[in-house]
């Protein structure tokens, strides 16, 4: 009994712990807006829910919708490492040399789109 109570508090304070965190990071935001976008850019002020708007606007167009791309993360992790392994042994010139050559066939596929 004690333990389903102890884990009903913990998720309680943890549901609440992000609700407040994300109360106030639109209070930061509002705060910030109307302190500095009026007075530089000249637009209008925003109010609490329009800081929130933002906020969330700003999470689904920098970070996605929360769903994890695992494809595409174990693809550059597999990539990394084994450029990594590649350049590992070898010396700084030839570092040099393959960065370049790297970069060349970036510019080249640059070039034909």
């Amino acid at each position: 009994m004690k333990m389903k109570r102890r884990n009903a508090v913990h998720i309680f304070r943890g549901i609440t712990i992000v609700i407040l965190s994300i109360a106030v990071a639109a209070v930061i935001v509002m705060l910030l807006w109307n302190a500095l976008i009026p007075s530089i850019i000249g637009w209008s002020t925003i109010n609490y829910w329009q800081a929130a708007g933002l906020l969330i606007l700003c999470r689904i167009l920098f970070k996605g919708f929360g769903f994890p791309h695992p494809a595409n993360t174990f693809r550059f992790n597999k990539e990394h490492i084994e450029m990594h392994d590649r350049m590992k042994h070898m010396t700084w010139d030839e570092k040099r040399a393959y960065i370049r050559s790297r970069m060349a066939k970036f510019h080249e596929q640059e070039a034909h789109e």
